[in-house]
């Protein structure tokens, strides 16, 4: 975005976005906004309080944020970058909820051994940034969860707002984790300290898009690389891409990119590695669309692979998680022959009902 961002309003920016024909003017969108540009305000005018002279003397007042949520693909994230570079100062950071955790987890390990480390690393957060937006924030990893409660309440009490997206209402975050009332105060605090915005479930235009796109790919189509990257920069665009590691379980899994809650992998990487179900469950936990490339066409003597292969379908299917894939055959042959084609024959059920519409734009 051109600097001349910082000269409009969020809800400027999305009129001249909508004039210009590159997003289509939503209603629910527009009311969303209306949060936004309240917070934007508000933001202004603490600003301008903060850094005055004398400023030092006076205690920062926490700004109210906003926790905006609602399902995939109703442009929160996009709703959420409009306010972010509308925000002329520099004091402000935006991070992917996962990637933010993790700095966390790292400033932790310099920190261990001294004494309240989360205030620290709090106060050198606030000291850098009045501004924090989270996009995705989800909660599933109880490490996480038990330092919530502490990290919000110190990054609130040093004046920072808060500004994040979400899938889940605010009462829904970590629901079923282990030790979960010890979370609950993590969540008062977000109820207390931004304003909890909806957007209603509408279909996910991007979806649409990928679904006329196509969903499965054969190898060796020369155009089969192209046009997955295609279907992965439309449902990531906006989105900070990782090729990093995934941790799933205490163990490093290799993979092509990852953006968001999309990501992708080669089969020779993921599919033929042994892995438990509890991999795939964590994987369909934190994902919603999942590529995978180059799936070959599976000897009869590869047992271990096509197991693998067909529990990864199951646990992906029962999860509604939405596969992308390109295959060197067919699905009817990449697995035609063997002890396991009994087993396979409900995981070619099961890969084609995966390419249809209805599953397609299906809600998890």
């Amino acid at each position: 975005m051109m600097s001349s961002v910082y000269r409009m309003t969020p809800i400027e920016y999305y009129q001249e976005q909508c004039k210009n024909s590159l997003v289509v003017n939503d209603p629910e969108q527009l009311k969303a906004l209306v949060h936004f540009q309240s917070v934007y305000n508000a933001l202004l005018q603490e600003h301008k309080q903060r850094f005055r002279l004398m400023a030092v003397l006076r205690k920062p007042r926490l700004v109210k944020g906003l926790y905006l949520w609602g399902g995939v693909g109703i442009g929160k994230t996009f709703l959420m970058d409009c306010f972010y570079h509308c925000i002329p100062f520099p004091y402000k950071m935006r991070m992917h909820f996962h990637q933010f955790m993790q700095f966390i987890h790292q400033e932790l390990k310099k920190l261990q051994g001294e004494k309240e480390p989360l205030q620290k690393i709090a106060k050198t957060i606030a000291q850098k940034n009045l501004l924090l937006c989270f996009d995705e924030l989800f909660v599933s990893d109880i490490t996480d969860a038990m330092i919530l409660a502490r990290l919000f309440e110190a990054l609130f009490s040093h004046g920072v707002c808060l500004v994040a997206t979400s899938n889940v209402e605010p009462d829904e975050l970590y629901k079923n984790g282990l030790q979960r009332p010890l979370f609950l105060p993590a969540i008062a605090l977000l109820k207390l300290n931004t304003t909890v915005a909806h957007i209603p479930t509408q279909i996910d235009y991007r979806l649409r898009h990928l679904k006329s796109a196509g969903v499965f790919f054969l190898s060796n189509d020369r155009l089969a690389q192209q046009n997955m990257e295609k279907s992965f920069d439309l449902l990531t665009q906006g989105l900070t891409i990782s090729h990093e590691p995934l941790d799933v379980c205490g163990r490093s899994i290799q993979i092509y990119k990852q953006a968001g809650r999309v990501v992708w992998f080669d089969f020779e990487r993921f599919c033929a590695i042994p892995r438990s179900q509890q991999d795939y469950l964590a994987i369909a936990k934190n994902f919603d669309t999942i590529f995978i490339s180059n799936i070959p066409v599976i000897p009869p003597h590869a047992k271990n692979t096509i197991a693998l292969f067909i529990r990864m379908v199951d646990v992906f299917y029962d999860a509604r998680v939405r596969l992308v894939i390109s295959a060197a055959e067919v699905i009817d042959k990449i697995y035609s022959q063997g002890s396991m084609l009994f087993e396979y024959t409900r995981t070619r059920s099961r890969l084609l009902e995966m390419q249809s519409e209805s599953y397609f734009l299906s809600e998890r």
